[in-house]
């Protein structure tokens, strides 16, 4: 298949969900290199199963996911190993091996996917956790880190392979509202320092508002697209009043 040098993700015409329920179809959507993409919609609607497609988790029951011009849905095996290794994954909670330190669970990635030696991978993860701030807690468990800083170290295991693309999943959840700015700021800078194309899901509208370049807007009732375009676009001309609604929640204006 030939490579779309502007797509870094391609969906076409998918349907998910688990057996023969469906949570959403017919979804057609791009995510262009270098752009942080929203998926979002009330709650329920299917933006976390959503994006477990995207990243190879679960098989979709109909379309395709194409990954940098490469079909992640028809690869097999090897292929999907190979394409997985192309991307990093934040999860909610920041989903840290309990038993495991920071430094450990940053190290894991690297550990299952590259031949590199032990000086190497310790190089590696020292690099990632200053990139996240987090330099000096490499060998802290995760019950001794605050939220924040899990969901840092999640970021920094989702970095250690340096991908090119990168998904969320609801990262500022549970934060306060210092908190998520600030990791709001390091998604961005991420991005404009490292030229990344992110995904995220998230509810949380300072983070759509601030971060967020294009989103696609999941309608529950329908079971697909309701609208895709940009959050202020979409906030004060959405088609769908309950898009307009849901961009203008509790008062923000946000740009």
């Amino acid at each position: 298949m030939e490579k779309n040098t502007d797509n870094m993700i391609e969906v076409r015409d998918l349907t998910i969900g688990y057996g023969e329920r469906i949570i959403m179809q017919h979804l057609n959507f791009e995510v262009k290199r270098g752009e942080i993409f929203g998926l979002l919609g009330g709650s329920g609607c299917g933006k976390s199963t959503l994006m477990k497609n995207l990243i190879g988790l679960y098989t979709p029951l109909a379309g395709d996911v194409i990954l940098n011009g490469e079909s992640l849905t028809a690869a097999d095996p090897e292929e999907k190993r190979r394409l997985m290794r192309t991307f990093g994954v934040t999860y909610q909670g920041g989903a840290l091996f309990g038993s495991m330190t920071v430094a450990e669970n940053v190290a894991l990635p690297l550990q299952e996917f590259t031949d590199y030696s032990k000086k190497k991978i310790a190089e590696i993860v020292r690099e990632k956790l200053k990139l996240v701030d987090l330099a000096d807690f490499g060998n802290f468990m995760p019950a001794e880190l605050s939220g924040g800083m899990k969901k840092r170290a999640g970021l920094a295991r989702a970095l250690a392979l340096e991908p090119e693309l990168l998904f969320f999943d609801e990262p500022s959840a549970g934060l306060d509202p210092l908190a998520s700015a600030s990791l709001d700021r390091l998604i961005k800078s991420l991005r404009d320092q490292f030229h990344s194309t992110i995904v995220i899901v998230t509810h949380e509208l300072d983070s759509i508002f601030s971060i967020v370049d294009r989103v696609i807007m999941l309608d529950k009732q329908t079971k697909t697209t309701a609208e895709i375009g940009t959050p202020l676009q979409l906030r004060d001309h959405a088609e769908t009043p309950w898009v307009r609604q849901f961009l203008n929640r509790d008062g923000l204006k946000g740009a």
